[in-house]
């Protein structure tokens, strides 16, 4: 369950990234539609469910072993970016 999150939140942050560089060509490619561009940038039609899906059972599945969930998710996100900037993905 944690990989599926880990993935989920990988395809989160290229998102972001992507969102980051598109901001500046809102005007030539997307009409200055902030939400055309939002929407090119986040697939969330399936990786939205599943995010949701998989974040639901990581919480259900955490154990109590006294690590806060933040800190897996906080740990998760930067393998992640690290994946993105290697350019691992």
């Amino acid at each position: 369950t944690s990989h599926f999150v880990a993935l989920q939140i990988g395809v989160l942050l290229k998102g972001t990234c992507y969102l980051a560089e598109e901001i500046f060509h809102l005007q030539s490619r997307y009409h200055s539609s902030f939400w055309r561009a939002l929407s090119a940038c986040f697939p969330l039609h399936w990786h939205g469910t599943m995010l949701l899906v998989c974040g639901s059972a990581y919480v259900a599945l955490l154990d109590g072993d006294g690590q806060l969930l933040g800190f897996h998710l906080g740990l998760a996100s930067l393998c992640q970016l690290l994946i993105l900037a290697l350019g691992l993905h």
